[in-house]
This record gives structure tokens, C-alpha cells and sequence, in this order.
């Protein structure tokens, strides 16, 4: 029987759809309404302070013996591992290395940098979540609505109205990130445009405000969204469809390749583990095919296709360079720079980051080798363990809960190549907090093989 949902669990619904507009909801406030930067960052805070009561509260349900009770397993001390060097590196990286670092800064790289770790704590006081359809529903629901909204943005919005709803003063003002937008006169995020047969394209940003930060939460919630809708016993019926296809045409606005090309390898290993060969043969041929069309039909798009390929592209030239710039940091000081010296954290605090667009690099450069270890460490036991609870899940929706992760794991540690993926908070946030309770269902189920036959998985050719 499916556990009854404590209040904890109860919550998501209004982390999922407070952290999808929090990013507009902040610009509003303070580029369009002009509050003050002080009132507007208490406001902004909020998912900070969610975040503390939600693991108090999970904390204090166990100690009352009302919670789950899980013994300590890898991905444990791999999480709380690198919860405590991000501490330890706050506490010394000015005293033992004499870095410098400004206290603002060390503390922001802290949050950047492990804060939304404490979720995977609370996913492991909260397995019931994974009991219940209406995680993977919810997924789907937001990316009709902000693929929706990114639809229309290719039609309807311009430039200056976007400038005209204080984005370019947020990004530039709030976020204290003007390298982003230097290339453009808007003062809008550079990756608004991409350069394709040497024409620039403007791409949607949708709520996220930014076409990186729009697509990257495609990574968690598509295979979620995917999961609830293919993987039912019912059909899904024709408007299901439509909005699928909007989600995806949402994706594509967004133009931002590595996510396009890993979200639709994400959706073909779904539709494989669905037993839906058809299906996956019909996505790849319709993939080929629309491929080819449009490279028929805009002859710049096969260029930019090939540049990108090739790595001859700007975006590939400024990969190769920021990564060039941490490995050969990374070797110079193996022990780390401290929190606060890489990616969009450096530039918020006034400093030349060290390294940028490279997940594993930023942890290496900030973190030293041990943070390396704890990133690469967690993202493998979050995999082992989405795996057992695919194979031994009990419900099905335990099992679609491991399908999300395997698949969110996978597109992270992708996308992580050329992206520092949990910048984006409605990613780190909600990842963190599935992993978690996917641990906790996956340590719960390994006895049953023991003692039980593995349950039949329903076919859904």
C-alpha cells in the first residue's frame, strides 16, 4: 500500500511551481515594479528558507519516530560528504590558503555550490512521493505551460519588451552578471541569439528568462513528464498528445543543442524500457527526418549543424577555452581555489572566474580533488540506485520514479560537460530531492529479493 503523504512531501507541489516562475516573478519586482534591491532579495530567499524548514521538519519527523528509518548507504556519505567540504572550504579557504575570498563570496559559492545538496535529505525522509502519479503529472503540467509560454514568446515578444519587463536590469543590476549580456545592445542574456548560417536567431526563454535556463530544466522533468504519459495502462488521448508536441516545440525554441540532442536521447531509452519498439523506431525516423528537412529548406541550419559538430562554432571556441583554463588550474592546485572562483558565481562577486560552461571542472577548480570525488561519486550512487528500484521497484510509479532518475542523472552528467547544470535551482532543487527518495525506495526493496519474486513489469507494447 502507497504511504500516506506527510506534510513534508505535500510541499513539492508548491516548490515545483514556485521555483518554475520564481526567476520572472524576481525581475517583475524589481525591473519592472522597481522595488528595492534589499526587499527584492529577501523575497528571492524564499526558496532558501524552504529549503531549511522542509529538512528541519523531515529531521524532526524522524527523531519522533514518524518517519522513515534508513540505514547509511554510499550515496549518503557521498551527499553529506560534500555538504561538509563546501562547509569546511567557507570556514578555511581564507586562513589555511589565504585566498582572499570576500565573505559574501564564499558564502554565495556556497549556496551555488552544495546548498541544494540538503534536498537529497529530505527526498530520503519523503519516499511516499514516489507513490504518487501526480509527481510525474505535475512534470508534464509544467512543461505545457512553459513551453506554452515560449511558443508564443517566438510569435508575440520582442527584444524591448522583454527590456520593458525589467529582464535586462535583472540580469545585469540584480544578478550582478553583465559579461552575460555584453554581446547585445538590449542588455538582454547573450544566449537570447545564436549565430546559424550567419544569421543570428533569437531563441525563447520562456519564464526562465533565459534560453540556457529554459531548457536545462528539460533534463528532470521531461523524463518525468514522458514517464506519466507513456507509461500508463490507458492510452494517451489526443489533446495529451498535442501538448506533448507543444513541449517539445517549446525544446526546440530554445535552440540550445546539447539539451535537444541528450532530451531526445533520454526519450528513445524511455520508449525502450517501455517496450515500445515502434515507438522508438517512429521518434528516430521522425528525428531523421525533420533533421534533413530543415537542413533542405534552410541550408544555414546544416552549417551551423556542422560547425557544431566540428566544434568550430563561437560557443565550442569559448568551451575549449574555459576548460583549457580549469584543467590547467586544476593541476596547479589540486586542493582548490575555494568556493566563489568559478562559473557565474566569480562574476556576481566582482572576480575573473578561473573557469566557466563545465559542471565537473567548476568543482574541481573550486573544491579541489575531493570535490570532484563527491559530485562524480553521487551522480554514480544515484544511478545504482535508480537502477535497483527499476528492477525491484513494487508499484509501478516507484519504477517510473527510477526511470526519471536514471534518465535525469544521465542528461546531467551529460549536459554537465558543457554546462554548470544546478545553477538552474528548479533542477538542483528538484533532482536532488527524486535522487533521495529514490535511494530510500531502492534500500527498501533489496531485501525483497530475497524473500519475493521480482514483480512482473506491465507491457505496454
Amino acid at each position: 500500500m502507497p504511504e500516506r503523504q506527510s506534510l513534508v512531501a505535500r510541499t513539492l507541489p508548491f516548490l515545483t511551481w514556485g521555483l518554475t516562475f520564481h526567476i520572472l516573478a524576481i525581475a517583475l519586482l524589481f525591473g519592472f515594479f522597481r522595488m528595492s534591491e534589499n526587499t527584492v532579495r529577501a523575497i528571492a530567499a524564499w526558496k532558501e528558507m524552504f529549503a531549511v524548514l522542509v529538512l528541519i521538519a523531515t529531521i524532526v519527523r524522524m527523531a519522533r519516530g514518524t518517519g522513515t528509518r534508513n540505514g547509511v548507504v554510499a550515496a549518503d556519505l557521498f551527499a553529506g560528504g560534500w555538504i561538509g567540504l563546501a562547509v569546511v572550504f567557507v570556514l578555511t579557504e581564507n586562513i589555511l590558503w589565504r585566498d582572499n575570498i570576500s565573505t559574501i563570496g564564499a558564502f554565495l559559492g556556497l549556496r551555488d555550490a552544495a546548498f541544494f545538496v540538503l534536498f537529497y535529505f529530505v527526498g530520503r525522509g519523503t519516499p511516499e512521493i514516489g507513490d504518487d502519479d501526480r509527481l510525474l503529472k505535475r512534470a508534464f503540467l509544467v512543461l505545457a505551460v512553459v513551453s506554452a509560454v515560449a511558443v508564443l514568446e517566438q510569435i508575440f515578444v520582442t527584444p524591448r519588451m522583454l527590456v520593458a519587463m525589467g529582464v535586462a536590469s535583472y540580469v545585469n543590476t540584480f544578478l550582478g552578471t553583465p559579461l552575460s549580456t555584453a554581446g547585445n545592445s538590449f542588455g538582454l542574456p547573450d544566449n537570447y541569439w545564436s549565430l546559424m548560417g550567419g544569421h543570428l536567431v533569437r531563441r525563447s526563454g520562456s519564464v526562465f528568462l533565459s534560453s540556457q535556463g529554459f531548457a536545462t530544466p528539460f533534463l528532470v522533468l521531461l523524463p518525468a513528464a514522458t514517464m506519466w504519459l507513456w507509461g500508463r495502462a490507458k492510452s494517451p488521448t489526443f489533446w495529451e498528445r498535442v501538448w506533448y508536441c507543444v513541449i517539445w516545440a517549446g525544446l526546440l525554441a530554445s535552440f540550445t543543442r546539447a539539451v535537444i540532442l541528450i532530451c531526445a536521447l533520454q526519450l528513445l531509452l524511455a520508449m525502450v524500457y517501455l517496450k515500445r519498439p515502434t515507438g522508438a523506431a517512429l521518434i528516430a525516423s521522425l528525428c531523421l527526418t525533420a533533421l534533413v528537412g530543415v537542413m533542405v529548406a534552410f541550408p544555414g541550419i546544416a552549417n551551423f549543424i556542422f560547425e557544431t559538430i566540428t566544434w568550430q562554432s563561437g560557443s565550442s571556441t569559448s568551451h575549449l577555452k574555459d576548460w583549457t583554463n580549469g584543467i590547467t588550474a586544476f593541476f596547479e592546485r589540486p586542493w582548490g581555489y575555494g568556493l566563489g572562483t568559478a562559473d557565474q558565481t566569480a562574476q556576481r562577486v566582482g572576480l575573473d572566474p578561473i573557469t566557466a560552461d563545465n559542471m565537473y571542472l567548476k568543482y574541481a577548480v573550486e573544491m579541489g580533488v575531493l570535490g570532484l570525488i563527491a559530485i562524480v561519486g553521487a551522480l554514480t550512487a544515484f544511478t545504482v540506485a535508480s537502477v535497483r528500484l527499476i528492477q525491484n521497484g513494487i508499484t509501478s510509479a516507484q519504477r517510473a520514479l527510477g526511470v526519471t532518475v536514471a534518465l535525469a542523472t544521465l542528461g546531467i552528467a551529460a549536459d554537465g560537460m558543457t554546462a554548470v547544470v544546478f545553477n538552474n535551482p528548479i533542477v538542483a532543487y528538484l533532482f536532488f530531492w527524486f535522487a533521495g527518495a529514490c535511494v530510500t525506495l531502492a534500500q527498501r526493496s533489496a531485501p525483497r529479493l530475497a524473500t519475493a519474486p521480482m514483480p512482473a513489469l506491465a507491457s505496454h507494447a
